[in-house]
């Protein structure tokens, strides 16, 4: 079998892809299980696996999955040279997005978004997230792929908090 693959088997790669994070939420594995999982979510009609591989090392593909499909691949900087696959998505309702904001991860070395820990190796993979001086907001890490989820669930926090006292008003 050849190990190009079609734009339509890309697009239902994509998909299972997207399918597998919101199923595990935050998984962290080698990468054979990952694209073991991946093939399964499909079924019969998988491609080979290692035409997936190739097509999950691309950065194109890994940047289409963050922008498009609301998920983040990435290969991490531990020694197991472990893979994140990380649902992006968040819930609209605000109460949802407040409590999640709310609860902190297990230790300081983990990302407050998904929760994957980087033990070691948290300076050169978790950054700070900043206020709107560029301040350090002290007790929340993220990963560069989870601060854009993390900040919009701010904001869908900040935006029903205005909402609310303007109609108090």
């Amino acid at each position: 079998m050849k190990d190009e693959l079609s734009a339509e088997q890309q697009q239902c790669l994509l998909s299972h892809l997207q399918f597998t994070a919101k199923h595990f939420q935050a998984f962290r594995g080698n990468f054979e299980k990952l694209v073991e999982l991946v093939r399964y979510s499909v079924g019969e009609a998988a491609p080979d696996a290692n035409a997936i591989g190739d097509f999950l090392r691309l950065e194109e593909t890994q940047k289409t999955l963050e922008l498009s499909y609301e998920t983040a691949l990435w290969r991490s900087a531990d020694h197991n040279k472990s893979w994140r696959l990380i649902c992006l998505a968040i819930k609209a309702d605000p109460e949802v997005a407040k409590r999640r904001l709310a609860r902190r991860p297990p230790s300081t070395e983990s990302c407050s978004f998904c929760w994957q820990n980087e033990t070691g190796f948290t300076e050169f993979v978790l950054q700070p997230e900043k206020d709107i001086y560029g301040n350090a907001i002290p007790g929340v890490y993220l990963h560069r792929q989870c601060s854009r989820p993390w900040k919009l669930m701010r904001d869908l926090v900040a935006r029903a908090q205005t909402t609310t006292k303007e109609n108090l008003l």
